[in-house]
């Protein structure tokens, strides 16, 4: 059996914390750091963003939906699961459901936890929660917010590896969960 050996390093403090900006979509914090010596190491600049969620939906017909939609930072198309920021006072669980029939006009029978990663821990110190979800039927038009546009595409489970393999999925935290939903198994 393996055991990972823990860190003998110490965890670093922050002395002080400071918002210095805010953007809509995220804040920038100041914090002034020390290591886990006590010794100061000076300011470092993080994003402060919100929790978000990913829906990996499958229908009866073991197809997964996915959703195009135009991304500003890479000025490009990028194929995805649903998924967005969680709002303040709402679980996870409640904005995948959301965000599913928001962007798709799905909703599912059975929906579970089935993921949870930290974004990029050097600069941002929030989760993305994935949710794996059974049963999706269209029930609905999708509901999208003002600065948004999405195509649906359903995309065959048995196609997945070939999609991801060609590099048609892109957006890392999409990938990297249908990575796990391969290798775990349905």
């Amino acid at each position: 059996m393996f055991v990972l050996t823990p860190p003998k390093i110490k965890k670093w403090t922050r002395d002080s914390s400071e918002r210095v900006g805010d953007y809509r979509v995220f804040g920038v914090d100041r914090h002034v750091v020390r290591d886990g010596d006590g010794a100061p190491r000076g300011d470092f600049f993080t994003f402060a963003c919100r929790d978000w969620c990913n829906v990996i939906a499958i229908t009866p017909d073991d197809e997964i939906v996915m959703v195009w939609q135009y991304r500003f930072g890479t000025d490009r198309m990028s194929l995805e699961v649903p998924g967005g920021v969680i709002d303040e006072g709402e679980s996870p669980i409640a904005s995948a459901r959301r965000e599913l029939l928001e962007e798709t006009g799905y909703a599912v029978d059975s929906i579970d936890p089935f993921v949870v990663v930290e974004p990029n821990p050097a600069l941002q110190g929030n989760r993305c929660f994935t949710f794996l979800a059974r049963g999706a039927r269209r029930v609905a038009e999708p509901s999208f917010d003002e600065q948004e546009e999405l195509e649906i595409a359903l995309v065959p489970v048995a196609h997945l590896a070939k999609i991801l393999d060609d590099g048609l999925v892109t957006h890392a935290l999409v990938h990297s969960a249908l990575e796990t939903f391969l290798r775990r198994g349905r």
